[in-house]
């Protein structure tokens, strides 16, 4: 049966998330007891192991979904192996080449193969390397406005092509058409900020402006709903932007008096366009279909209903936050009241009450203004830690879902339930444990009772609600490190996100699959982070884990194997096999490459002292590294503003020994050709900003938890300097000793 072919593909994406999770997390804690030989080993077997397995699979009956499975396996560990390099070798820490190399693969890989989980990976490597390349290199006086803009829009215009391919079909990856969508618009709207742009952020505005209206032009002639809805949500997004800019730029009286007129004027317009919009009955171009049967127009009633909800989501979006910013302006500089709260929370509750109960108002104008009354009432009290109204309005809350029909304003409504639940709760348990836990309890009960309730206009908004909140609260539950709550929390987590996953997989509830695949990605991702426990305990966990795992898929596999017969694949992954061969051969010719290169300098390089002052951050993918900064770092070559130095990005320095300390020092800029003197080296760097100078040796690698102990005693590093100028750092020193 499909369902049970379906759970035994998710067993083994689960169990192979959490195996390459815990590899990762293992190279990450650079562990001591590992020479660089036994680090480099491993990475070169799981590279070559994973892809021999993915060939053996191919040839299999039936196993073309575990073939790609173990390629994507190999290219991850790739990855893996490339951080491994750099962290042996004191490389850049998160450098834009690591992701630059790992994303060519990835890339190619996703074009042979056509798979899904390529596409997103190339997409996360593509935009890092970008940003990672550009964003530290170019900040604050090193780019102009006009580069930096030019930065972000190479990135919009690279979404952009995207969203072309994949909407013509070159690209088939609904993952990359909804992520181009979203990532290209945001951009643009970061670029017209006219406070972090003030030459020509107002500008940008002309392109955003252009882009919205094509999105929404394109998505109505195609009559696509989603991606309408989308261009509508980021239409209320950026108006709302953009007044809050106006804020800033004209804070006085006049501004918001006018801006409540300009509300009034906005929804009444509105009001007036939605009346249109209902009678309006769009025709669609002929198609040659249409001579062969006569069909209703209800497809383009349907549509224009799907429009008038859009842009009543969309207005109502707008004109609550607009309005509240606009009250609240009002009653704290027009008015100048010496208790704004009071007066706020007296505006909430009479509008969110005069709105609950004013069923014949128009929908548009009723569901700004209650919002709007709710979000300034509520959140005044929520800010004076006034407990009663805060009960007040909880149950207006609950009263306006109750009596108020619509998916969306249920949504709204239960979510404000949550928070205003949440204030009450913090404001009388002194323990962010317990609330959690309570609100996280109170939800899932929710969640339950919400499927045996029968009417779907409630029971919808009901499960759509509860759901996403009860991960996202026993998520940050998962984070909370007093006695055994962290360990349960954890435990928990993994059991209900894997069993939603498995069921909603198994009866194709797409909705809850992927918010539960969504957190179940966060944890893998975000625990990396959580200091509670060290990676080298996670990585046996999540070892151990991913075998279990693999093991009760293996098991069930063979119990189900006549029933779960895998569909066909069309992929031409088969054709494609020798041309992926050769390209995992590239891969670990490349790491060998960087491997002997690094090997050879440190053989042959010249051993040089340095002083520096170190700090103590964690790589993305290398683990805890402490960050140097050298005295020769910021060395007095710019003090005199020659043009000809400040212009150069790539930079050669000359260092020399200090006869008394042995520490090798500054002495002047490297002129290409020229001889050195006995002692004297030359050192490669790329200028960063008008003062300081980086010269690739500025992270050294450690093992997890000891950054403390080599920020309060490393002084002075050990670097192994070529001919040509490229250094390696090798070790940190004591005054005196080695830091081991």
């Amino acid at each position: 049966m499909k369902s049970k072919w379906i759970t035994i593909q998710l067993g083994y994406v689960l169990g192979a998330s959490s195996l390459l999770t815990a590899i990762v997390y293992f190279f990450a804690t650079n562990w001591e007891k590992l020479n660089r030989w036994e680090k480099f080993t491993p990475a070169f077997l799981l590279i070559l192991g994973f892809y021999g397995l993915s060939v053996w699979l191919s040839r299999q009956s039936g196993r073309q979904f575990l073939s790609k499975l173990s390629l994507f396996a190999s290219c991850v560990s790739f990855g893996v192996g490339v951080g491994l390099i750099g962290q042996t070798y004191n490389s850049h820490a998160d450098s834009y080449t690591l992701f630059a190399i790992w994303f060519i693969p990835a890339f190619l890989l996703a074009i042979l193969t056509r798979w899904q989980p390529f596409y997103v990976l190339s997409y996360l490597l593509g935009h890092l390397a970008y940003g990672i390349y550009f964003f530290p290199r170019w900040e604050g006086n090193m780019a102009s406005e006009v580069v930096q803009i030019a930065i972000w829009l190479g990135m919009a215009i690279a979404n952009g092509i995207l969203y072309v391919l994949t909407e013509r079909g070159t690209l088939k990856s609904p993952f990359l058409k909804w992520i181009s969508f979203q990532a290209g618009i945001g951009i643009l709207l970061v670029v017209s900020n006219s406070h972090a742009f003030e030459d020509y952020g107002v500008l940008m505005n002309l392109p955003l402006v252009a882009v919205l209206a094509a999105a929404v032009w394109y998505t109505h002639r195609t009559r696509n709903k989603a991606y309408l809805m989308f261009s509508g949500l980021w239409i209320s997004v950026t108006i709302t932007f953009k007044y809050i800019e106006l804020i800033v730029h004209y804070y006085n009286e006049l501004f918001f008096i006018a801006s409540l007129l300009f509300v009034i004027l906005f929804i009444g317009a509105n009001v007036k366009f939605m009346t249109f919009i209902r009678a309006w009955q769009p025709v669609a171009a002929p198609t040659e279909t249409d001579s062969v049967k006569n069909e209703s127009d209800k497809p383009e009633n349907d549509f224009t209903k799907w429009v008038v909800r859009v842009l009543t989501v969309s207005v109502v979006i707008i004109g609550s936050l607009l309005g509240s910013l606009t009250v609240l302006g009002i009653v704290t500089l027009v008015l100048g009241f010496d208790d704004p709260a009071n007066v706020l929370i007296g505006f909430g509750l009479v509008m969110v009450t005069a709105m609950v109960l004013a069923k014949k108002l128009n929908a548009l104008v009723r569901y700004t203004i209650l919002i709007s009354g709710l979000l300034l009432g509520a959140g005044a009290a929520s800010f004076s830690e006034n407990v009663p109204v805060l009960f007040i309005f909880l149950a207006l809350s609950i009263a306006a879902f109750i009596y108020i029909a619509g998916m969306v304003h249920r949504i709204f409504f239960f979510l404000a339930a949550v928070l205003i639940a949440a204030v009450i709760l913090f404001n009388w348990i002194n323990s962010g444990i317990i609330v959690l836990t309570v609100i996280a309890s109170v939800l899932f009960i929710l969640f339950a009772c919400g499927q045996v309730i029968r009417n779907a206009a409630v029971r919808q908004p009901v499960l759509y609600s509860s759901y996403p909140s009860f991960l996202l609260t026993l998520f940050a539950l998962t984070f909370m490190t007093e006695s055994y709550w962290y360990y349960l929390t954890n435990a928990l987590f993994f059991l209900i996100v894997g069993l939603a996953l498995v069921v909603s997989r198994q009866l194709h509830i797409r909705w809850i699959f992927a918010w539960s695949m969504g957190f179940w990605t966060a944890f893998l991702v975000y625990k990396y982070y959580d200091l509670a426990w060290g990676l080298l305990h996670k990585s046996v966990t999540l070892a151990l884990i991913g075998i279990f795992i693999l093991s009760f898929t293996v098991w069930y596999e063979k119990k189900h194997r006549l029933e779960a017969a895998e569909p066909e694949d069309r992929s031409g992954f088969s054709v494609n096999r020798f041309v992926i061969g050769v390209l995992v051969l590239l891969q670990v010719a490349a790491m060998s490459i960087q491997i002997g290169k690094s090997e050879w300098l440190l053989s042959h390089g010249q051993l040089i002292k340095l002083q520096l002052e170190p700090l103590d951050p964690r790589s993305l993918i290398q683990g805890d590294y402490v960050r140097l900064r050298y005295t020769i770092s910021e060395p007095p070559i710019f003090d005199n503003n020659n043009e000809d130095l400040t212009s150069k990005r790539k930079i050669a320095v000359v260092l020399a020994p200090n006869m008394a300390t042995g520490v090798y020092e500054y002495r002047r800029v490297y002129t290409k050709g020229e001889e050195l003197a006995p002692g004297e080296v030359r050192l490669n760097g790329t200028r960063m900003g008008y003062e300081r100078i980086e010269y690739g040796i500025e992270t050294y690698f450690i093992p997890e938890g000891t950054g403390r102990d080599y920020e309060q005693h490393a002084k002075f590093a050990e670097v192994k300097v070529s001919a040509n100028g490229d250094a390696i750092l090798e070790r940190l020193l004591l005054q005196q000793s080695v830091v081991q």
